[in-house]
């Protein structure tokens, strides 16, 4: 079996967030990180858990992957909204 050598300095992080929605009529929605694990079915857990117990209609939960290198994003020029 061949094997890979990990460069020990590009690490990746796998992480899954939980991300809280609240719908607004009149404003923008807002959003707020409520939780988080590395763990895929611990997550799905975390979701089921705030769907449960959330109890108004313009609040939404959902999981985002999030993947961290040991490197840092450094824009070089800016971007323009189109």
């Amino acid at each position: 079996m061949l094997e890979c050598p990990i460069n020990k300095t590009e690490r990746k992080t796998m992480m899954y967030l939980i991300i809280k929605e609240i719908d607004y009529e009149n404003m923008d929605n807002t959003y707020r990180v409520m939780d988080y694990t590395s763990d895929v079915d611990k997550a799905n857990d975390m979701l089921q858990g705030y769907n449960l117990i959330e109890k108004e209609d313009n609040v939404f939960y959902t999981i985002v992957k999030y993947e961290q290198s040991g490197k840092p994003l450094i824009l070089t020029k800016e971007m323009e909204v189109a």
